[in-house]
């Protein structure tokens, strides 16, 4: 008897849930918005991580409805997602209704995994507050004190890449370009010296690639987990593996006892962040107030300590998110000009001009002979026009607010993606979109162009707030190469390039193979 009222409630419960989920997919229908249908168990996203990239799927939506509608809809799981598909909604969320958009939505679970409570990731008014903290350690002035770090390094690259040409092997630029940026980030960030260069990679490098080359299911686990963030708390999962999370924040605890033991001082992130830990604010110094945001003063009003968790956190975060979406820029953009000889030459001409004046310290490469290669700057934004290291932007509504365009009132929790890579590609937008034209951003094409249809780094109060140290380290590792070297394609590359599926971030299947020759 009772197991006949067992499975009578067992097959009514299966009962309502499968009739939820078909109705929680006719969400965006129900709302009249145009929708990629969903279905048990993975809503929209059959194929990811095998035959669709995240990019894909997007593109897919972007284009079935963009001369439809402003918005459609997708299901992630059984949670609804809103794709904007109008540059002018994209600033609405992004910058005029940003207080009902500051959040991205992210899984945090700060108690059994501290390293997920990083800027990037959380929300609120915890978010405010770290961002008001952390923005005066980003300042160009901040940034300039780690530019010798960055010179030393660069010579280290050097001697690496014409070590594989003496030896007579193509460069795998990909795995080049990682042991540059891990090199500079690792020192940059906490003074340590990686040795990627000089030892062929290191053990935080091969943590960090495994971190962002994730397979199909563990694709599927940061989703769950972010579709279900009060469940997944919990039951106390983290975002992070645990051999990850141990080693990182060990890493960063040592490092801080070792300095505070001995007086260190370095002119590197994790000496700011210590500041920040131990007084509450960074210490007066003598630099210029430049380029500074909007929304933030240049010192934060309060004198709140940063905890070691909270220093780690962001530790993380500028080391991770830095290294490798640095790597994949630096990577992309020598080989866009080693594919294109004219625009590689043209570059070139330009680099050797501002380093004729000479440099300083005994290295030729200066950060102000830097800020005057314009034509370096304009094949950068193309490089990320073509290949952005992040390929789109995710919200989630924060309080009720209307969207007129889409006629569409959105509630609280409701999340928003915004598909930068689709943006980058459409004809309409960047006319022969995959061709390599740097000249698209000139002063004068920029003006041309929506002010929003260019969002390698987001844009609003919740822009990425490396974005200044990301670019200089790009361009530092082109005028290093590209002053010294000419580089042409090896046919180990398989072309035209196909990008892979299963990684966090874009990455050229079979690598990136190209051949240099002195000058």
């Amino acid at each position: 008897m009772m197991i006949g009222v067992f499975l009578v409630l067992l097959v009514t419960a299966a009962g309502l849930l499968y009739y939820f989920s078909l109705r929680r997919f006719q969400y965006w229908r129900d709302r009249g918005i145009p929708q990629l249908d969903g279905s048990l168990p993975i809503g929209s996203m059959k194929g990811i991580g095998r035959e669709l990239s995240m990019n894909d799927l997007l593109d897919r939506v972007y284009y079935r409805f963009q001369k439809q509608s402003p918005v459609a809809g997708l299901y992630f799981l059984i949670n609804p997602v809103l794709l904007i598909l109008d540059l002018d909604v994209v600033k609405q969320v992004l910058v005029k209704d940003f207080n009902s958009f500051h959040d991205r939505g992210m899984y945090v679970n700060e108690r059994d995994d501290p390293m997920s409570g990083h800027l990037f990731s959380i929300g609120g008014e915890r978010w405010r507050y770290l961002r008001n903290k952390l923005s005066p350690t980003f300042t160009s002035g901040k940034i300039k004190q780690m530019f010798g770090t960055i010179q030393e390094i660069g010579d280290e690259i050097q001697a690496t890449v014409e070590g594989c040409m003496d030896r007579g092997e193509p460069l795998d630029m990909k795995q080049l370009c990682q042991w540059f940026t891990c090199d500079v980030v690792g020192s940059c960030a906490f003074g340590i010296q990686c040795g990627s260069l000089k030892n062929g990679g290191s053990e935080l490098l091969e943590i960090g690639s495994r971190v962002f080359r994730q397979t199909p299911p563990r694709m599927l686990y940061n989703i769950a987990v972010s579709t279900f963030p009060s469940l997944s708390r919990a039951l106390r999962l983290p975002l992070f593996p645990l051999q990850f999370r141990t080693y990182f924040r060990e890493m960063v605890r040592s490092t801080v006892e070792h300095r505070e033991q001995h007086q260190i001082e370095r002119n590197d992130f994790l000496n700011l962040l210590m500041q920040l830990k131990n007084r509450g604010r960074l210490e007066p110094t003598n630099e210029e107030p430049t380029d500074q945001e909007p929304w933030t003063s240049e010192q934060p009003t309060d004198s709140k300590r940063l905890t070691l968790d909270e220093v780690s956190a962001q530790s993380f975060v500028f080391f991770f998110a830095g290294f490798e979406t640095s790597s994949t820029t630096l990577t992309f953009a020598l080989f866009l000009l080693a594919s294109h000889p004219e625009e590689q030459e043209r570059c070139r001409r330009e680099i050797l001009d501002k380093l004729a004046t000479g440099g300083v310290d005994g290295h030729p490469i200066t950060y102000e002979a830097l800020k005057q290669m314009t034509y370096l700057d304009q094949v950068i934004h193309e490089t990320l026009r073509i290949y952005p290291a992040v390929g789109m932007l995710m919200r989630v509504v924060s309080k009720r607010v209307h969207l007129e365009a889409a006629n569409l009132t959105l509630e609280k929790g409701t999340k928003v993606m915004i598909p930068i890579n689709a943006f980058h590609h459409d004809p309409e937008l960047y006319p022969e979109p995959y061709s390599f034209r740097p000249e698209r951003f000139t002063p004068e094409a920029i003006k041309e162009r929506h002010t929003h249809a260019y969002l390698p780094f987001g844009d609003g109060p919740r822009n990425c707030i490396g974005m200044r140290f990301g670019l200089l380290e790009v361009k530092f590792g082109i005028v290093q190469l590209l002053s010294k070297l000419r580089f042409t394609v090896h046919p180990k590359t398989t072309l035209p390039l196909r990008m892979a599926k299963n990684s966090g971030f874009l990455e050229a299947e079979g690598g990136i193979w190209l051949s240099a020759t002195r000058l």
